[in-house]
């Protein structure tokens, strides 16, 4: 590996744990409880934490029973995640490595595989799967975040009243994959980034390739109770910023 690409992976993991772990509100009310609602009871089993940046959401899982394998391709990240579990003794193993290269793990050993809004991050989408194929059990599950396909892509961009609130979003050229800059509501806290823009059926279809099946689709939104303390939320009550997916290996 060059010095160029290994300068590259670890930007790629610091953004992804940007995205994941410094995106506020939305992270904290919208994403997080949906990724948690679809993973449901993990007690006992052996989870993959894709990407896991800081550790935050491996810490989650540990606590709700599972066993976690947290990766993440900056040296930095799992540094800092090693040191904050140290404190709080969760059952985490955390492994450096790229996602297109996990041989460091053997085959078929997770019951679950979860990645927090990281596969905007990676450049070899069919890679990636490939090597979560081989490492997830028959009959277990990949459960993942992303910005909505559908709503976040290059040419999107928000339309706001005089008082910079949010009304719309404009959407255009949505067939046209690539990398952008994320861009949130005004208002909604959360650290741009470089993100790459993918079709709904190329994330599909690349999940089929390689023997997932989708079982359910999650397009999650604020609670009326959440918008009444947190009321830049409201805009997602009408546009989902986000989709959650639950892929099953094979669905049996």
């Amino acid at each position: 590996m060059t010095h160029d690409t290994t300068a590259y992976h670890e930007l790629v993991g610091e953004l992804a744990a940007h995205a994941a772990e410094l995106g506020g509100d939305l992270q904290r009310y919208i994403v997080v409880p949906a990724l948690l609602s679809m993973l449901g009871n993990l007690t006992g089993k052996h989870v993959l934490d894709l990407y896991c940046g800081a550790g935050y959401l491996s810490r989650r899982l540990a606590t709700m029973g599972a066993r976690v394998t947290a990766v993440d391709t900056s040296d930095r990240l799992i540094g800092i995640a090693s040191e904050v579990n140290k404190r709080e003794n969760c059952a985490i193993n955390y492994v450096l490595a790229e996602p297109t290269d996990l041989s460091a793990i053997e085959d078929s050993v997770f019951d679950d595989i979860v990645c927090n809004m990281g596969l905007m991050f990676m450049r070899d989408l069919p890679g990636t799967i490939a090597e979560l194929a081989r490492l997830v059990k028959l009959g277990g599950r990949f459960v993942f975040s992303v910005l909505h396909p559908c709503f976040c892509m290059p040419d999107a961009c928000w339309v706001c009243d005089e008082q910079s609130r949010p009304l719309y979003r404009i959407v255009d050229n949505y067939f046209t994959e690539g990398w952008h800059i994320s861009e949130m509501p005004p208002g909604v806290r959360g650290e741009r980034a470089k993100v790459r823009h993918r079709t709904l059926a190329t994330y599909v279809n690349a999940l089929s390739a390689r023997g997932f099946n989708v079982r359910r689709i999650a397009e999650p939104t604020p609670s009326h109770e959440i918008v009444a303390i947190s009321p830049h939320l409201e805009v997602f009550t009408r546009i989902p910023p986000v989709m959650v997916i639950e892929a099953i290996f094979p669905y049996i």
